[in-house]
């Protein structure tokens, strides 16, 4: 069967759109995306969508702007909308380019559906692409699901992204091309080493072609038995995400002793499908070492331990679970800046939008009045002013009522399994030399007292919003 039989037989077997629905198609000029639209450009009127042309002018080689005029003189030609975005050579990356430029890639023809109304974009990804990719994604060491491959159709925001030409080879492409008379332009670029895909497709592949002839059957085969596998899978995969994952748009946490219960292998594969469902975009730079890495750490050394992971993701362990998420500014600022405030006797100190700290005299401090908040009870000759406030830092000692010597901050948070987010935010209160007098919430110095009585002169409160009106 010709391609373009086979091609017609396809669309009326998907059913992708209606008659003369927008349809949004990415045309570098290339003979790949040149086909594509060809083939499109020449169904049966009764299953043609209107066609609408995006491009994206890299700048990355001195021919790209011949291949912006010609994509526009073609399409002119046939009477077809088309939407060109310039990407600047002031806006490329020193590295990373590759990536960037699919990225912008994608954006722009995303920008055009949402511009025209077309539920789909079409990209000209075939056969010979996908063997390619699964190759590099073989020896790059992904995840199970990424040997999958490319997909024929994939959700992409609002959009359906749809590789049509995924069945077909380069080489029938190419007949194509020639007998229909096609015209397009040659990227030069394709046989630079300087790119990966360029080294599989032009050395790698035809080296392994030497070794066995279907070496490029097999990796396509190799990649559908693993989507096969992976649909059985995947009731067994969504329920133990259900069942041990709370995956929201700033974290995913992990319950680790429901997830211990499964065999290592699943709970690689469910770790990864996870951090896919993730809608935090850092959840793509985890890889196959990385989801290893964590799950050895998820059931070896001792709680409330971190992890950090790529593009400044942590991940904290807090006993019988595990916290995903990116790191907040002020967590990471707070083991660099010595932050201290002075507490000023009878008035109230407001030291976040939820919480507050008083310091008063037994004159000012009426008990039956105010029974909300934590509280530390001194006796006026025990206070060497004035009284500091600060959060808690590394090497912090405090000696504790009912303990002889002094005690590591950090011990006492581990006895009372305090977690590691809830230790950054604790406050202490210091006296005029440094020694800590109140952990406040935790623990006190000997200095504290039981209760209000007349040998007291001072009070300590601190509350927060929700134990107060005020």
């Amino acid at each position: 069967m010709s391609l373009s039989m086979a091609f017609y037989e396809q669309i009326k077997t998907g059913r992708y759109w209606k008659q003369e629905e927008n349809i949004v198609v990415g045309v570098s000029g290339g003979v790949d995306s040149m086909v594509l639209f060809d083939l499109l450009y020449h169904l049966p009127e009764k299953v043609r969508p209107a066609l609408h042309v995006a491009h994206v002018n890299h700048k990355l080689r001195p021919e790209s702007d011949g291949d912006e005029q010609f994509v526009k003189e073609q399409m002119t030609e046939r009477s077809v909308p088309v939407h060109v975005h310039t990407w600047d050579e002031s806006d490329h990356p020193v590295s990373g380019i590759e990536q960037e430029a699919r990225m912008i890639r994608y954006r722009f023809f995303e920008e055009v559906a949402e511009k025209v109304g077309s539920r789909f974009i079409l990209t000209a990804h075939h056969r010979d692409d996908q063997v390619e990719t699964v190759l590099m994604r073989l020896v790059r060491g992904n995840s199970l699901d990424e040997l999958t491959g490319i997909s024929l159709e994939r959700k992409h925001h609002d959009q359906t992204l749809i590789r049509l030409l995924l069945p077909y080879n380069k080489e029938s492409i190419e007949d194509y091309a020639k007998k229909r008379q096609l015209s397009w332009k040659e990227d030069e670029s394709n046989r630079l080493a300087l790119y990966t895909r360029n080294r599989y497709r032009n050395d790698i592949i035809p080296r392994l072609e030497q070794e066995n002839a279907a070496v490029k059957r097999h990796i396509v085969e190799f990649s559908e038995d693993i989507k096969d596998l992976l649909k059985a899978l995947d009731p067994l995969i969504e329920g133990e995400i259900s069942r041990s994952f709370q995956i929201s748009d700033s974290c995913m946490t992990v319950d680790l002793k429901s997830f211990s219960t499964e065999e290592k292998g699943f709970q690689k594969i469910v770790l990864s499908k996870a951090f896919k469902k993730w809608p935090h975009r850092s959840s793509y730079a985890i890889g196959q070492t990385h989801v290893k890495l964590l799950l050895d750490w998820f059931y070896s050394g001792g709680p409330n331990t971190q992890m950090d992971l790529p593009d400044d993701l942590v991940a904290r362990k807090e006993y019988d679970s595990c916290i995903i998420e990116k790191h907040s500014d002020a967590i990471k600022n707070k083991s660099d800046v010595f932050f201290k405030e002075r507490l000023e006797l009878n008035q109230w100190k407001k030291i976040s939008e939820t919480e507050r700290i008083g310091w008063f005299d037994h004159e000012n401090f009426h008990e039956e009045n105010d029974t909300s908040g934590h509280r530390l009870y001194l006796a006026i000759d025990d206070v060497k002013e004035p009284l500091l406030l600060r959060h808690r830092k590394k090497g912090d000692r405090m000696k504790v009522k009912g303990l002889n010597g002094s005690k590591k901050v950090k011990d006492i948070f581990i006895d009372q399994k305090v977690p590691i987010k809830k230790r950054d935010d604790a406050w202490v209160v210091t006296d005029e030399n440094g020694e800590i007098i109140w952990l406040v919430g935790y623990k006190e110095s000997p200095l504290s007292l039981n209760a209000l009585t007349d040998t007291i002169t001072y009070v300590l409160i601190y509350q927060k919003t929700s134990e107060t009106d005020n």
